[in-house]
């Protein structure tokens, strides 16, 4: 609009420039056209008139013949009131609002292009405002819709199964994912969503079987993923055949299996579960001999009633060489005090928060103040733990 205007004005100048001019000097020119016809005398002023007549009917004609062609191009669209623009900018702003959080006003402006071709992207963010508002039936009929478009099918598929979770419908969510073609079965997200599903209906030996297929795709949750399968497997066969058949049960396995930390981490705390702790102790130490594993020394804290000080000896052998190594003196004192050796916790536990002040040490500390009858620094350090809180 500013541009018109200014265009405008500039002819206006023009036109009263040359109007004028000739005046000021006290000249009257004037234009001959010759045609066929006869002959044609204009003054400068009317020339300039018919000229630029021309050119504003001119131009007036160009935009209308281009919005001819726009609503020709789109004829039903115009019909109904709602030309191509007018959808996009309703995609537009319904994308907008959605990111701003306003779900209304996004469900609004995407209601009105619910049927049109954005390749299912529509669908999507207007599902995605239904669920915002608490409309979930809706939303899942949109992802039902869009999983039948080629470019948000897979999309689509992962927001259904998804849903299915959160609903707490793992078994439906493992059908929805059975019944994906395979290449969208092999796809990341899905293979992350399939292992949550196997893990909460606790197919652990399923999902246990598909982990060496999915190792490259779980990248670093790998070994998280191998762990909660061992878990769960070595705790159903020790809940219903005892720890016998545990043992059995590991050794049956492949030697590359039992070198796995997330197996070795799963048996050991079953074994601890059982009250296995020397046995637990030793397969501990004997897959631990190159330095601590991360997995697997956090489980020391859990033993106890021990008969020999391997693991004792191998944490302080590991702090020979790190002896600023916080969570190994944390982990030294838990244990020495599992095994009332009170001294050796005392002395790596006031050296851990003298590092870290963490308030699960200072917690330790006090127990053992509290068990040396030294109340006072007792109460100092329970009173440091709440202000660590």
């Amino acid at each position: 609009m500013k541009k018109i205007i200014l265009l405008l004005l500039l002819i206006g100048i023009i036109v009263f420039g040359l109007a004028a001019g000739p005046a000021l000097i006290n000249y009257k020119g004037y234009f001959l056209i010759a045609l066929e016809s006869g002959t044609y005398q204009l003054s400068i002023f009317g020339m300039v008139f018919v000229l630029v007549t021309l050119f504003i009917v001119g131009w007036l004609t160009i935009l209308l013949v281009k919005k001819l062609i726009d609503i020709l191009a789109g004829s039903q669209d115009w019909l109904f009131g709602f030309s191509s623009r007018r959808k996009q900018k309703a995609f537009t702003q319904g994308l907008i609002s959605l990111a701003e959080g306003n779900y209304l006003d996004a469900r609004k402006s995407l209601d009105k292009i619910q049927n049109e071709d954005f390749d299912g992207i529509n669908l999507l963010a207007l599902a995605e405002a239904e669920v915002q508002l608490d409309n979930k039936s809706r939303a899942r009929e949109l992802w039902l819709t869009a999983s039948n478009i080629e470019k948000t099918r897979l999309a689509a598929n992962l927001c259904i199964i998804r849903d299915c979770i959160i609903e707490n419908n793992c078994e439906q969510a493992l059908t929805n994912i059975n019944n994906l073609p395979e290449k969208q079965q092999n796809s990341v997200n899905v293979i992350k969503l399939w292992a949550r599903c196997l893990e909460q209906t606790q197919k652990f030996s399923l999902l246990k079987d598909k982990l060496p297929k999915w190792k490259k795709p779980l990248g670093k949750e790998y070994d998280y993923w191998l762990l909660q399968a061992a878990k769960g497997e070595f705790a159903e066969i020790a809940s219903k055949e005892g720890a016998h058949k545990l043992k059995e049960k590991w050794l049956e396995l492949p030697r590359s299996a039992r070198k796995e930390p997330g197996q070795i981490a799963a048996y050991a705390q079953q074994l601890i579960e059982q009250s296995m702790y020397e046995d637990a102790q030793s397969i501990l130490v004997s897959n631990q001999k190159s330095g601590p594993v991360s997995v697997l020394f956090p489980l020391y804290r859990q033993l106890k009633n021990l008969q020999t000080n391997a693991a004792i000896k191998q944490l302080e052998g590991w702090l020979k060489s790190d002896d600023k190594n916080v969570e190994l003196l944390s982990t030294l004192g838990q244990l020495a005090l599992n095994m009332n050796d009170v001294l050796l916790a005392e002395k790596a536990l006031t050296k851990a928060i003298k590092l870290d002040n963490n308030r699960r040490d200072v917690l330790l500390l006090a127990q053992i103040k509290e068990a040396q009858k030294d109340n006072i620094h007792a109460l100092e350090l329970y009173k440091k733990s709440i202000l660590e809180q």
